[in-house]
């Protein structure tokens, strides 16, 4: 059995990101006087922390369905097996039940065509 080795990059590119859009602040609130400074800090702070929460969501389920899908890649063969597996599971009661819709009419026929080539000779 093969194992891959997955590398957690992209939820350092994000938290890179986000840092650099802090340090950007930062910059931003260190050139301005003290009072604009403490206005722009109390009206950025939550608007800071309202990204983030806005963010997480979106990032959380874009990072699953990518290393969902990457896992799935690196095991395609086994999946697809356990598909196979699962759909006939859930086919059989519905095979089954033409099996058994099918094979009295098969049955009557069958037994229809003997008689008819006994009753020829």
């Amino acid at each position: 059995m093969r194992t891959t080795a997955l590398t957690l990059t992209a939820p350092e590119l994000a938290l890179a990101a986000l840092e650099a859009a802090a340090e950007k602040l930062d910059i931003a609130t260190k050139q301005v006087t003290a009072g604009t400074k403490a206005v722009l800090m109390l009206a950025g702070a939550p608007l800071l922390g309202l990204a983030f929460v806005i963010a997480l969501p979106i990032i959380s389920v874009a990072l699953t369905a990518y290393y969902g899908a990457k896992l799935m890649a690196a095991r395609w063969a086994a999946i697809a097996k356990r598909v196979k597996d699962v759909a006939l599971f859930f086919a059989a009661p519905f095979i089954g039940l033409a099996y058994i819709v099918a094979l009295p009419v098969v049955g009557l026929g069958t037994l229809a065509y003997f008689a008819v080539k006994a009753a020829r000779k």
